[in-house]
């Protein structure tokens, strides 16, 4: 979801914060104005073509400052997070990431 906004909509996407747990997924976002019909679809045929891929979910939590330095992260700016924090990524294990992190 945090991808297929911009990908969808373009610009002026700005994510104020989320919940990901087992059980459900809340993602709050700003975007200047209401979604039109036509927005929601766009929206929601990307997220499902990533699920219809069915890559894996990786979690793991990771020192702050190397969670900061993903090249792909993608952080609500202004947020405080905790130190570790909890990184989640569809496809690439967060290990790799933290490994390779200008290669994500």
């Amino acid at each position: 979801l945090n991808f297929a906004l911009p990908d969808a909509l373009g610009d002026g996407i700005d994510q104020r914060g989320s919940l990901c747990d087992d059980e459900k997924l809340r993602f709050d976002f700003s975007y200047g104005k209401a979604l039109t019909p036509e927005e929601v679809v766009r929206v929601e045929a990307a997220v499902s073509g990533v699920i219809g891929d069915a890559q894996p979910v990786y979690a793991e939590v990771a020192p702050l400052d190397k969670a900061k330095a993903i090249g792909a992260l993608r952080a609500v700016f202004g947020e405080t997070y905790p130190d570790p924090v909890r990184v989640v990524s569809v496809g690439v294990p967060v290990s790799q990431l933290l490994e390779e992190p200008d290669n994500a």
